[in-house]
């Protein structure tokens, strides 16, 4: 390179230019830079333009090389004119991650919800034995073996449809400082002896809506992977601090809005993390640590059930310092606080179960054997139909009496919603469950509003079912107008 000017020096974060090759100082085309440059020399490159990232340590900065051929005296030379390109290779990078995260959950959330059919059949088909068998009974600590990992099984669902944001989340208003001060003990033994736990806490409005289990499980994960980045030992910090926003808060390819929020951090001294990889570390099975050590999955569940509550995080980090991850969760105004405090929960008067007919609707045979035995353990009249049509057919036998549906959402031909649409049409007054390996609010997308409906998450237990379907049942009848 012969000459240079101030703003390609500076978009290129060198100080002199003269004597450097464009191929130690760009990167990313794919081939060798020196043959692009002969190539455009001798004209066989039709397309002339490449966008390329400049090598520097300090920021990310992308160019558009444009080279045009000239004469200078005697020699043929290139004219290479630079434009900075990193907002648009930002932006690009932000579709593509859209796009992956988007492919992937959709793929990690249909495993979910045939997996969660299986494991339906079983622990159900489970409960069912040990409904039978005494506990003195020989069988009975093996049935309760297989129960338990099947409920790992399910845990294990959960963080899919975490991660692919199709998780059911039952949201309450909590405190946040009161759910870490419970939590205080647990996280104690999970970080051991060598790694002490230190709080921080400001003051202000701590109040959020959010579901409190899943919210512990994100920073159980955050803390168990600043444990794994010490291993000589050191302090773990969480505080939390009320945040006031009066302008939107960019960063990381996001935008925080104004608001009130509450913001949570969890830090470490840990061996940090590698600029390169600190933008991968929300992928799914992307892990920093050695193989068997980590599934990866740590980070992207809780990356999944932030967003899911509404709220964001954000990493940062120093190699050989440590790293920070801040959670950022909008606060609960305190009228809502107030009028969620005062709503009373629905009282069942009577525990037993009336005799009330229920039609169940499932397209998965071992899923609907199961429920529908369940079902006339408890008291119950079933009616089954293994889809959204038999169903129909049922519903309009006006010699027929229904007290209840209950049914799948997902289910070939039509759906949970599309079929009970229909049914509302002819019995206006009956209540609906409905039952998904999905998140609740997976009928939504069917553009459908059902109400006087409840909604049950598989897998689910023998007394899960038992109870939805009483409580259905109970129901005080829609006022009509």
């Amino acid at each position: 390179m012969t000459e240079s000017n101030k703003l390609a020096r500076d978009l290129l974060g060198r100080d002199d230019l003269v004597g450097e090759s464009l191929g130690a100082i760009l990167e990313g085309l794919g081939r060798s830079i020196k043959d692009w440059l002969q190539d455009t020399v001798l004209g066989r490159v039709s397309r002339q333009s490449e966008f390329l990232k400049v090598r520097r340590g300090d920021v990310e900065t992308f160019v558009q090389v444009t080279l045009k051929p000239a004469r200078e005296g005697d020699e043929n030379v290139l004219v290479a004119v630079l434009n900075d390109a990193t907002e648009l290779k930002t932006l690009e990078a932000q579709f593509v991650q859209s796009q992956k995260m988007q492919a992937i959950g959709q793929l990690a959330g249909g495993v979910a919800h045939d997996f969660n059919n299986l494991l339906t059949a079983i622990t159900g088909h489970c409960d069912l034995l040990m409904h039978r068998r005494d506990e003195a009974d020989p069988d009975f600590s093996d049935l309760e073996q297989i129960a338990q990992n099947a409920n790992r099984a399910a845990a294990l669902v959960s963080q899919l449809l975490a991660f692919s944001r199709k998780q059911t989340l039952r949201p309450q208003t909590i405190d946040i400082q009161d759910t870490l001060s419970e939590l205080t003990h647990l996280l104690n033994r999970l970080v051991g002896e060598r790694v002490q736990l230190e709080f921080e806490h400001a003051t202000g409005n701590h109040m959020i809506r959010a579901d409190k289990r899943q919210l512990e499980q994100v920073v159980m994960n955050l803390v168990v992977n600043a444990r794994d980045a010490m291993p000589k030992g050191g302090i773990v910090k969480i505080r939390t601090e009320a945040l006031d926003l009066v302008k939107p808060l960019k960063r990381d390819r996001a935008e925080v809005p104004p608001g009130s929020y509450v913001s949570i951090k969890v830090i470490d001294q840990g061996t940090g993390i590698p600029r390169d990889k600190l933008q991968k570390i929300f992928e799914p099975f992307f892990t920093t640590k050695r193989t068997g050590e980590g599934t990866g999955l740590g980070l992207s569940t809780a990356y999944g059930i932030v967003k899911q509550t509404g709220g964001f995080i954000f990493a940062d980090s120093v190699v050989g310092k440590g790293s920070s991850f801040t959670l950022i969760l909008p606060t609960q105004p305190v009228v809502e606080i107030e009028e969620t405090l005062n709503v009373k929960a629905p009282v069942i008067e009577s525990e037993e179960l009336p005799s009330s007919v229920v039609l169940l609707v499932e397209d998965e045979a071992p899923v609907r054997a199961f429920a529908s035995r369940a079902l006339k353990l408890k008291g119950f009249t079933v009616l089954e139909a293994g889809s959204g049509e038999e169903a129909l057919d049922l519903v309009r036998d006006p010699n027929l009496h229904i007290d209840v549906f209950v049914t799948d959402v997902i289910m070939p031909g039509l759906k949970g919603p599309e079929w009970v649409a229909q049914a509302r049409e002819v019995r206006s007054d009956l209540s609906v469950v409905f039952v998904s390996g999905y998140a609740e609010d997976v009928f939504s997308d069917n553009g459908l509003e059902i109400l006087n409906s409840s909604f049950l998450q598989k897998p689910f237990s023998l007394a899960e079912l038992a109870e939805v379907v009483q409580k259905a049942v109970a129901q005080p009848e829609p006022m009509k107008e």
